[in-house]
């Protein structure tokens, strides 16, 4: 009979307590592996949602943004996305040379410009709504109004901390590059 193999001891990945469970970081792990699987269904969507109205994700993205607001700011648009301005202004003149935004100088600060949706957008988010209606019924179904509140909190939590945390590896990394 075969002597069981002995596990190799690993590193943490983790060291603060409240993230540890018996001192390991398993449950840590499980819950990134979990949040990436997520995170991939949540993207295979937005995928879908974009090939029914014949646009990329991120063209999909900006006009469901810019379809709930009456002419919103490349800028405020790009933030919503965390995306660079000037990659948005790129994506927002295909919509517009495909008749589905338009482009306005701001009337209050000449300097913005203002992306709005135009009938033919207006079409394509009603067109899209009945399939947006049901696939997140079912991804958030799970979900009462009080925990739809915590999550939205935990998730802005968590995007910041991981801003954060982006930023601390590119100077971790420029820092051994220099070592």
């Amino acid at each position: 009979m075969a002597k069981p193999r002995k596990r190799r001891a690993v590193p943490l990945t983790v060291s603060r307590p409240a993230l540890l469970v018996d001192g390991s970081d398993a449950e840590l792990r499980t819950l990134l592996y979990d949040l990436v699987a997520y995170t991939h269904r949540l993207h295979a969507c937005r995928e879908a949602f974009a090939s029914i109205a014949g646009l990329s994700a991120v063209q999909y993205e900006i006009l469901m943004i810019a379809g709930r607001g009456a002419g919103l700011p490349v800028g405020e648009v790009a933030a919503r996305l965390h995306r660079s301005g000037a990659f948005i202004t790129i994506e927002a003149s295909k919509l517009v040379q495909r008749g589905i935004l338009t482009k306005a100088a701001d009337p209050a600060d000449g300097r913005r410009v203002l992306l709005q949706v135009t009938a033919a957008g207006l079409a394509l988010i009603r067109r899209l709504a009945p399939y947006q209606v049901r696939v997140n019924d079912e991804l958030f179904g799970k979900l009462d109004a009080k925990s739809f509140r915590e999550l939205r909190s935990l998730v802005r939590q968590l995007l910041a901390a991981g801003n954060r945390a982006v930023a601390l590896l590119e100077l971790m990394m420029r820092e051994q590059e220099v070592a």
